[in-house]
């Protein structure tokens, strides 16, 4: 049954082929349809947990969070409270404009941020019933038989039980660039990091070439990659410089005022002034000591920065993190220095006679082959002629496809 066993803290590497059977209660004909069920009950659905959804009402709550925001919805109450309602609707009206603009634009961040969120593996090849099928990977579960093939992302955590000339490039998990080749023969050492535990396969790396089974010891946020979301997920945000900066004026602001009111109030008692005639006359200097303007001003400074880095391609999802990237001075990565997007593509070809550059990068069938240097005119390709063969011998050698979803281009 799925509750005799757990996948938890296991060092799967060290156990040979048919420990690992035993641990995982399953066999190299794969699970029963039923066991599979009962598992996929017990352990959840083999993907990571979703960050929850920020709605619309949210989001406008959050451009209030500001200390000098409160400081004009304090203004804005004590002139209506006295009658002074045109100030209180121009105060008003400030912070509807600041809310708007900023909501606006960490919507269309949100909008965004969620359209990259497509790592997972849709389908994947598994052992049920004695069968070789294909499934959703949401239905995958510990002691599964998964079958992996060249350009295959890799859809849970798998200790490999067969493999033949495997090379998995694990760069989102490891940093290095070079892809790892791959054995099934159990590692006796102690404390092995990811990249070392070679007869292992990781959620979410790519399968770079050959073939291989392995059984699945841990899926969704079990999996080293759900482990390290879940990490993400728990860090603290903490304030950008600009958003300390707000606090403290506003903070020194508000001190000031309030000092400023209580000496207006101890001269205005002793000239023998109406204390109402000084209550007036000090909430107009705190209303005129207001900088209404500033937080509007702040904001639409940083939309335009959202926008100018929109324009290169990277998406802000708050304001005030454009003004963090601008204070940047020192970017810290790395050993290997490696930022990676998972996506191998060919850059040269040589077909025996001639030496060819592949212009275009990523998975969008773009870009264009030149014949010696970048400067040439673009090839067109011959029928039998040698490029024409050699591209050929490329498509028949291996065992990917290129597919459309949602109007971006992955490997299937």
């Amino acid at each position: 049954m799925a509750d005799d066993f757990s996948t938890k803290e296991k060092k799967w590497y060290q156990l040979s082929r048919q420990e690992v059977f035993e641990k995982l209660s399953t066999q190299p004909e794969g699970l029963s349809s039923h066991e599979a069920a009962l598992r996929l009950e017990s352990f959840g659905p083999n993907e990571l947990e979703g960050e929850e959804k920020t709605h619309l009402l949210q989001i406008l709550l959050n451009q209030v969070k500001n200390p000098l925001i409160y400081i004009l919805l304090s203004a804005a109450a004590v002139t209506a409270s006295l009658g002074q309602f045109k100030d209180s609707i121009v105060i008003l009206a400030v912070i509807v404009i600041n809310s708007i603009i900023g909501s606006w634009q960490e919507a269309r961040a949100e909008q965004s941020i969620r359209a990259l969120k497509k790592l997972s593996v849709p389908r994947a090849r598994v052992f049920r019933d004695g069968n070789e099928i294909e499934v959703d990977s949401v239905s995958l579960v510990p002691g599964d038989i998964v079958t992996l093939v060249s350009g295959d992302k890799v859809p849970a955590d798998l200790r490999l039980v067969s493999a033949k000339e495997l090379n998995v490039e694990e760069a989102m998990l490891t940093g290095e660039s070079l892809p790892v080749s791959k054995t099934t023969d159990a590692i006796k050492g102690d404390g092995l990091t990811p990249g070392d535990q070679t007869n292992m396969a990781f959620m979410g790396t790519a399968v770079l070439n050959g073939r291989a089974k392995g059984v699945i010891t841990a899926t969704g946020v079990h999996t080293l990659l759900g482990q390290i979301a879940e990490n993400v997920r728990n860090v603290t945000l903490a304030k950008t410089p600009l958003q300390e900066s707000f606090e403290r004026f506003a903070k020194r602001l508000g001190l000031i005022v309030l000092g400023l009111c209580i000496l207006l109030f101890g001269i205005g008692l002793a000239l023998g002034m109406e204390k109402l005639e000084i209550f007036m006359t000090a909430v107009a200097m705190s209303v005129a000591m207001i900088p209404e303007g500033l937080p509007v001003v702040v904001t639409i400074t940083l939309a335009v920065g959202v926008s100018r880095m929109a324009g290169h391609h990277a998406i802000i999802r708050k304001l005030h993190a454009v003004e963090t990237l601008g204070c940047t001075s020192v970017v810290c990565s790395d050993k290997t220095g490696t930022l990676t997007r998972n996506e191998m593509t060919v850059k040269a070809i040589y077909d025996g006679h001639d030496d060819y550059e592949v212009l275009g990068s990523g998975y969008e069938p773009h870009g264009e082959i030149r014949h010696g240097s970048l400067d040439a005119e673009p090839v067109k390709i011959k029928p039998v002629s040698n490029l024409e063969m050699a591209l050929r011998i490329g498509l028949l050698c291996n065992e990917s496809a290129l597919v459309q979803d949602n109007g971006s281009f992955r490997i299937k």
